[in-house]
This record gives C-alpha cells, sequence and structure tokens, in this order.
C-alpha cells in the first residue's frame, strides 16, 4: 500500500537566488532549515505557504542522505506550492568559502566598526562582521 504514493509526493524543490543569480536550484529537497528573527523555521513538502523575514545565517536543505550547507546574508524565504525560494543579498556554499578571505573580511569590518564615527557607519561595519564571522563559522561545518 505504501508503494501506493510516489515519494516526490513529499519531496520539494528549492531555489536560492541573489542579485548576482541564481545559487542553488535542486529538485527532491526532504527539508530546509532556515534561520529567521523568531527562530528556526524548518520546512517540508506540503507546507503551508508561508513568506518569512532571514538573518544573517546557514541555510541547511537535505536531499536524501545528503546536506547542502549555505551562507545566507539576509532577505526572505517565499514557500509555496512545494516551492522554496529563497531571495537573499547573498549566499554561497560552503565547500566555496575561502577562509582566509573571510577571516580578513572579519578584520577590516573590526577595524570599521571601531574607527566609525556616526552610528551608520557602526551599523554597516556590524553588519560586515556579522556576515564575515557567518563565513567562517559555516566553513568550520563541511
Amino acid at each position: 500500500m505504501a508503494d501506493d504514493f510516489p515519494t516526490t509526493k513529499n519531496k520539494f524543490t528549492a531555489n536560492i537566488v541573489t542579485p548576482d543569480g541564481t545559487v542553488y536550484d535542486e529538485k527532491d529537497i526532504s527539508l530546509a532549515v532556515l534561520d529567521t528573527p523568531v527562530g528556526e523555521f524548518g520546512i517540508m513538502a506540503n507546507h503551508i505557504p508561508a513568506v518569512v523575514a532571514l538573518k544573517i545565517s546557514q541555510m541547511r536543505i537535505h536531499r536524501g542522505d545528503h546536506e547542502d550547507l549555505y551562507t545566507v546574508n539576509g532577505g526572505f524565504a517565499e514557500f509555496s506550492g512545494n516551492v522554496l525560494t529563497v531571495v537573499a543579498d547573498s549566499a554561497e556554499n560552503s565547500r566555496d568559502i575561502d577562509v582566509s578571505r573571510a577571516q580578513a573580511a572579519e578584520e577590516r569590518a573590526k577595524t570599521r566598526a571601531s574607527n566609525a564615527k556616526t552610528s551608520d557607519e557602526r551599523a554597516r561595519a556590524q553588519v560586515a562582521l556579522a556576515r564575515a564571522i557567518n563565513r567562517i563559522n559555516t566553513s568550520k561545518i563541511r
């Protein structure tokens, strides 16, 4: 009786889009976990439609026995019709992170934050620092 239901009914499609183009486009996703301002948000097939804001964080995408891990730098996610679309300022596969570049960005952001003369400069430096730390932390999970 269980064979009467195709496994694709329990799967969905996930896309990550940035201003530079599509970063991720896969089918047969069983679970995606996103970090929102109010906590983690897990999505499985047939979830009710939703739109959520995203934090600078990691996104975990499960396909069978495989997990894809991405940094996601803000944006939002929409789930509807078994399609998850993430629109982010930037996103990067954990395998593609240049750790030395991320560490240099962290140092630059710390310097900019400590030398900031206005609250706007300080806020921009803090966002840059959060992005760099997110990349460094994500690279350690690979």
